[in-house]
């Protein structure tokens, strides 16, 4: 069970020492997989992480919530066989669908939200811990803060964990914002559906988003935004590599003038040939009548060739551009109250048998209605 779940958690913390007591199990019979799963397991302590600044009201609304998501959870699986449960919750101030403020100062470039509808993001996360054979063949071991294992995340008010990172330099960040918001790639969503549900790639065995009927939570960029914003960046990005040439430091001063004329001139030349196909294909996108068509890209964006697409297709392993939907947040509801939903279930193995894994308990069972439900409320 080592299927680590990659995703970006704003509150997600193991806690050894939750575990550190009673952690070792003497047997009289020696440890095998029948004996482990039979083994009576633990739902223990929820661990609490609330830093959001609000009052004990607003908490309280939160905490009501929250209770309900873990009883949902404890009811599938109560008495776990093989396994720890360890409960965890946590609360933040943020802002959905804020402007990302760039600027460059004597300490380098700086980046940070700004403005955006403030909301209070919360999650719940059941994590569960298997058993394994201990130190001898007469002792079984609990899971001590396991990095595997099943995970049930419930995340209210935050979509970051749909978002695939973009880790590009400082002048992507700074060019490419829709209305100063940035640019995300969305995960790709599955053919399969889960429970009626569209499932979002990547994230987790199961990954869906939950919002409101009318509306998502994101809006699609178009292929012109997107064409307009890149060429812009290439663009600097071959003024950069041209000047560092140009002005060399360190090792590089040792480089020929001559030599240096030679590689300004083919930077110069692969400059002009990658704006000429971005520009053609803005040409050939507004000729067909596809500018205001959604920007469905390779994964690695900004490709310095002239030879790979610049539009792909979801079928053919392409991400969709969006960005955060200012328009979203209902403003006139309390900023506690769930209008966005993410649940995520991340897969353990069945070395024990389904009938005991987590896993298989949640994926059949898990009342995902009843997340949807808490939309707005």
């Amino acid at each position: 069970m080592k299927k680590q779940l990659t995703i970006l958690l704003l509150f997600f913390f193991s806690c050894p020492s939750a575990w550190s007591q009673d952690r070792y199990i003497k047997t009289t019979t020696p440890c095998n997989d029948e004996l482990l799963k039979n083994t009576p397991g633990r739902w223990m302590p929820a661990r609490e992480n609330f830093r959001a600044k609000i009052s004990k009201q607003q908490q309280q609304e939160i905490v009501k919530r929250l209770n309900s998501i873990h009883q949902w959870t404890y009811d599938i699986y109560p008495s776990p066989l093989a396994f720890d449960a360890q409960p965890y919750s946590a609360t933040a101030d943020i802002a959905f669908a804020s402007r990302l403020k760039t600027e460059y100062t004597q300490y380098g470039f700086h980046k940070s939200p700004e403005g955006g509808t403030p909301v209070i993001y919360y999650d719940y996360v059941a994590q569960f811990c298997d058993y394994n054979c201990g130190r001898d063949k007469y002792e079984i071991i609990r899971g001590a803060g396991c990095e595997g294992g099943t995970c049930v995340f419930v995340l209210c008010n935050n979509l970051s964990s749909i978002f695939l990172p973009l880790t590009l330099n400082d002048f992507y960040a700074e060019i490419m914002r829709i209305d100063e918001r940035p640019i995300q790639m969305i995960r790709e969503i599955r053919k399969e559906k889960w429970k009626g549900y569209n499932v979002y790639d990547g994230g987790g065995d199961i990954m869906v988003l939950l919002h409101r009927e009318d509306m998502l939570p994101y809006i699609p960029v178009t292929r012109k935004q997107y064409l307009d914003r890149s060429i812009a960046c290439l663009q600097r990005m071959f003024d950069n590599n041209i000047k560092a040439v140009e002005n060399p430091e360190g090792l590089n001063l040792l480089t020929d003038k001559k030599e240096r004329d030679e590689q300004i001139k083919k930077l110069e030349k692969h400059r002009d040939n990658v704006l000429k196909y971005y520009r053609d294909e803005m040409e050939a996108t507004t000729n067909a009548g596809l500018i205001d068509s959604p920007a469905i890209v390779p994964e690695d964006v900004l490709e310095q060739r002239t030879d790979s697409p610049i539009f792909t297709t979801i079928e053919k392993g392409g991400k969709q551009l969006v960005t955060e939907n200012p328009s979203y947040i209902k403003k006139d509801l309390p900023k506690y109250v769930p209008q966005v939903i993410i649940y995520i279930l991340v897969y353990s193995d069945d070395s024990l048998g389904p009938e005991i894994n987590p896993y298989r308990l949640y994926e059949q069972n898990f009342p995902i209605e009843k997340l949807q439900a808490m939309i707005d409320k």
